[in-house]
């Protein structure tokens, strides 16, 4: 325990404890060999579900225990199955063989639950328990919620319990908008519940959007936004509702800034014919069978990709065609994919230029800011004030005015990113070394933009 002074032990004592230990060793040694002989000769028997049980009593995490448990028990279920087919047997006695079998899981739930107990993270012991769940004629899932509820308030962040939970809220057919519920209320329970703001977001993404956009209304932003506020006046220093936050940022942007690339949807920059190849580039690493989806020829032998990991890589952003001849690609402004009435567009005197997608990755244009952005841009300010060494409001409107001021206000992210660097939050300096980075080199791009995309210039210097 905490701030309890330890008591030096004896030789004697530390002799008594090392025979203990090898008393309850020895022991445990005999009663795996006898369980392992039983289960070689295919010994499913009474003992061995007896013999298990002591084991898992005093340590839930032999999952080879749990398997022969399992074992054992399907081999009950299938024989009461059978027993069920017969022709001759009365029914009372059937209900008697299937009501044996449902004792017996019900067992195995009591066990479980016993092993959870003392070891409320034991993996395996959660997994049984959605294992017997799946098998019982008539589970009680309200129950099986209830103790998770429970698990969960004494651990908000068990994440093993967290897991059991969607498995049997999925069994029991909740709806996302059931779980959005519970997700409410384990916040405002406790706001620096991690875990609930984290189920709260996929709860959000399954009921609001769709396979073909991840993105979350401004109704439902604006509404969480003022939800998660009440957290920050609560304990600014607390992460939990700052990392929330940050998702919902994340979310509403159109330029899937800091997001993982797996949530960057594939779009073409630019495509250009250079006399001896044709280059494609891509907001991120594509293959070549999905690049013929995209130009008018089937060869997938004279592709040559760029990467800085490999020298012949199957996956890049960068592509080129070899061939004197310019490759035709589908008009991206029409046609997202080839089909019977596609429209091409040649290569040949004029390159392709996304150059819409081009000003959002580098700030060129700032997008329209929202009532919300607004508030909370006005809420991280008054925060600041209040606690000035806090580093996460200022982390906060330093991301909020990259996504939606990048020009206007540059100075101050740049400010913000450094003060953040060398006095708030030295522990992630490179974190900042890099933001600064990029937001100095938009800054030096988006003053040659318009000559760029004017054709006045042929690179940026």
């Amino acid at each position: 325990m905490h701030f309890v002074k330890k008591v030096p032990t004896s030789e004697q004592e530390k002799a008594a404890k090392r025979k203990e230990h090898e008393k309850r060793a020895q022991q445990f040694l005999r009663v795996r060999d006898r369980i392992v002989a039983k289960r070689d000769k295919g010994e499913y028997d009474e003992e061995i579900l007896s013999l298990t049980q002591q084991i898992l009593e005093k340590n839930a995490d032999i999952y080879t225990f749990w398997n022969i448990r399992r074992t054992a028990i399907e081999q009950r279920i299938e024989a009461n199955r059978n027993y069920l087919l017969e022709l001759d047997v009365l029914d009372e006695e059937k209900a008697k063989s299937a009501q044996k079998v449902e004792n017996l899981l019900a067992g195995e739930l009591f066990l479980s639950y016993e092993c959870i107990k003392s070891n409320p993270k034991s993996y395996s012991a959660w997994y049984q328990r959605a294992w017997v769940l799946q098998r019982q004629a008539n589970p009680d899932y309200v129950k099986e919620l209830a103790l998770c509820e429970k698990a969960l308030q004494m651990d908000c962040r068990n994440f093993h319990c967290w897991d059991h939970r969607r498995t049997v809220s999925r069994m029991a057919k909740r709806t996302e908008e059931q779980e959005l519920e519970f997700s409410n209320r384990l916040i405002e329970e406790n706001f620096s519940n991690y875990s609930a703001w984290h189920y709260r977001s996929i709860a959000l993404t399954k009921i609001h959007c769709d396979e073909k956009s991840v993105k979350l209304d401004d109704s439902i932003l604006a509404a969480e936004l003022q939800k998660v506020k009440n957290a920050f006046y609560m304990d600014a220093d607390d992460q939990s509702a700052w990392t929330y936050t940050r998702w919902l940022l994340e979310n509403g942007s159109g330029k899937e800034f800091l997001r993982p690339e797996s949530c960057t949807p594939i779009q073409l920059i630019s495509a250009s014919f250079h006399g001896t190849n044709t280059t494609l580039v891509f907001t991120r690493a594509v293959t070549v069978p999905y690049i013929l989806t995209l130009v008018d020829t089937d060869d997938e032998t004279s592709w040559r990709g760029f990467s800085s990991t490999s020298p012949s890589p199957t996956s890049a952003r960068v592509w080129q065609y070899v061939s004197d001849t310019p490759l035709q690609i589908a008009n991206p402004l029409e046609t997202p994919e080839k089909s019977e009435n596609f429209a091409w567009m040649s290569l040949t005197d004029t390159p392709y230029v996304n150059v819409a997608k081009l000003k959002m990755i580098f700030d060129v244009e700032e997008p329209k800011e929202p009532a919300f952005i607004q508030e909370l841009l006005e809420d991280c300010r008054q925060l600041i004030e209040l606690e000035p060494k806090n580093k996460w409001p200022l982390y906060m409107r330093s991301l909020v005015l990259m996504e939606y001021r990048p020009i206007r206000s540059h100075s101050e992210i740049v400010d913000n990113l450094k003060l953040l660097a060398e006095s708030l939050d030295t522990k992630r300096v490179e974190l900042y070394k890099s933001l600064i980075s990029r937001q100095k080199l938009n800054f030096s791009i988006r003053e040659q933009f318009a000559r760029l995309l004017s054709h006045e210039s042929d690179e940026l210097v």
